[in-house]
């Protein structure tokens, strides 16, 4: 089962929380309804098109790419991580240009499908004008907060005060990593693209910056004195 119900179920010893549990049960179909509004719209519509148009195979194909990259990004990093995370952090495939292409996959399918389905909009002027279809732009934004800005979860989980064990083990070889590998979008060149592309175009925040914390500094400052 997943071990985070664990504590609310009374695993080891503990006191079963029901109403826990519950909440958690609700947020997860809620979560789970708001990232699917894109495909609720296109199987409620009454749209009928004897095929697909460019556009929706552009859309579909895309699609198919984004879902691809995750499962690929995936399936590397565990193969990395059973020979033993040789290097101390995966650069191999895909995340040779991106530290994160399996979130990346996951954010670019959605943002896909709320554009495939575009098409299933019933009203007369077309999906611009139709609420019903810019309201399942909810899907990848709400992915994008998920795994762009909450703590427990994603880059912010990842990246941050997370980096100290790269930097304690390899900082160098990390910092030049980090200097030309994209955060999110692979890319190729991500060295020469200027500090205020990779702050904003490309989400490479100053947050998920690793910033030691008082009490290291004061140590790693004590342990140079003693060198001396």
């Amino acid at each position: 089962g997943d071990s985070r119900f664990d504590e609310v179920l009374g695993k080891g010893g503990g006191t079963p929380q029901p109403m826990g549990f519950f909440v958690f049960w609700m947020v997860q179909a809620f979560w789970v309804m708001l990232v699917s509004m894109p495909m609720l719209f296109v199987n409620s519509s009454n749209v009928n098109l004897p095929t697909f148009s460019g556009y929706d195979f552009g859309w579909a194909i895309l699609f198919a790419g984004g879902v691809l990259t995750e499962i690929i990004a995936d399936i590397q990093k565990a193969l990395w991580v059973k020979r033993g995370r040789q290097g101390t952090f995966c650069q191999d495939g895909i995340w040779k240009y991106s530290r994160h292409p399996n979130y990346f996959g996951e954010i670019f399918q959605w943002w896909c499908l709320f554009a495939f389905s575009y098409s299933s909009s019933q009203n007369p002027l077309g999906g611009w004008a139709d609420p019903l279809w810019w309201a399942g732009i909810v899907s990848p934004l709400f992915t994008m907060q998920i795994l762009l800005t909450m703590q427990p979860t994603g880059i912010c989980n990842a990246e941050g005060r997370n980096l100290k064990r790269y930097y304690d083990k390899c900082k160098e070889r990390y910092v030049k990593y980090r200097e030309n590998t994209s955060i999110l979008i692979p890319f190729v060149g991500y060295g020469r693209v200027p500090q205020f592309l990779k702050r904003t175009l490309f989400f490479d925040f100053e947050r998920y910056e690793y910033r030691p914390s008082s009490s290291s500094s004061a140590e790693d400052s004590s342990i140079a004195k003693k060198d001396e």
